[in-house]
């Protein structure tokens, strides 16, 4: 009986799969099927479509631009103060502590230490950015999406924290003496920041659904489901052999995978005939 559960749980992770094959072709397609568009051209295409309505709000279109990030403001980062338009910082405390547990063998309570993790803070922001091409720009909302990007900060500070129970790194800061950050029991060995960002006059792609609702052309997430919203610091290149290569993985794992879980299945019906 065990074998068919085991059985059917690795078919259900090869189907799994599969459907995370497919949604690597999906974006496969997308890409290679949308030319890039100026951000000249696609200002122009909007306006037409506004000049010939009589009004905004008409044009909608799926749209690929290349250029660099621009932000009028930039955000500030929170560690690294770095301007960008986007990002997410994480602090997590490390520790150790003692536990109790009982021998096998001799049946007698054995003290042992062991380390861990918790997350003690995590905050991300993004704010509106325009793509900057030799032509011009056009606005990007990553409202839905997490855009890519890069570290800025990665660092361990070993000990505890300063008096007063608050972490600091740059300009960076937190109490932990709030409820839910007892450390009753364990050892901080430290605090690990990290930061990352969508830094500024970086070169980025960007292929989403292009509309004119407020006059102003705005690349956002399609309101179509399945469509993708990709806003990264890869290039369309790179994007299609990343994407190509996964879907690759997926398929062969899912074959693996769904092909045990068949195995083990059968082996199990089998075994309750015979």
């Amino acid at each position: 009986m065990i074998w068919m559960i085991i059985g059917v749980v690795l078919f259900a992770i090869g189907v799994g799969l599969l459907f995370a094959k497919r949604s690597q072709q999906d974006k496969l397609l997308e890409i290679k099927a949308t030319r890039t568009t100026s951000a000249a051209d696609l200002n122009e295409l909007a306006a037409s479509v506004r000049e010939s309505l009589g009004q905004a709000g008409g044009f909608c279109q799926v749209a690929e631009v290349k250029g660099v990030v621009k932000a009028d403001p930039p955000l500030l980062s929170e560690m690294g103060k770095q301007p960008c338009a986007y990002y997410s910082c994480n602090v997590t405390r490390r520790y150790e502590e003692t536990y109790w547990e009982t021998d096998s063998s001799s049946r007698q309570r054995v003290q042992k230490t062991r380390s861990g993790e918790e997350t003690v803070s995590s905050n991300s922001q993004g704010v509106p950015f325009f793509v900057e091409d030799a032509t011009g720009r056009v606005k990007v909302n990553p409202e839905g999406i997490t855009p890519d990007t890069l570290k800025s900060v990665d660092r361990f500070e070993p000990g505890e924290p300063a008096a007063g129970g608050e972490i600091r790194f740059g300009g960076f800061s937190l109490s932990l003496s709030g409820p839910g950050l007892s450390s009753a029991g364990r050892r901080t060995l430290g605090y690990h920041f990290e930061e990352r960002i969508l830094p500024l006059d970086r070169p980025v792609y960007v292929l989403g659904e292009a509309r004119d609702a407020t006059g102003e052309v705005v690349i956002q997430k399609p309101g179509e489901k399945g469509r993708k919203f990709i806003i990264s610091l890869k290039s369309e290149e790179e994007l299609v052999r990343s994407a190509e290569k996964a879907a690759k993985g997926f398929n062969w794992a899912a074959i693996i995978v769904a092909g045990l879980g068949l195995v083990l299945i059968m082996a199990g019906i089998l075994s309750k005939l015979f």
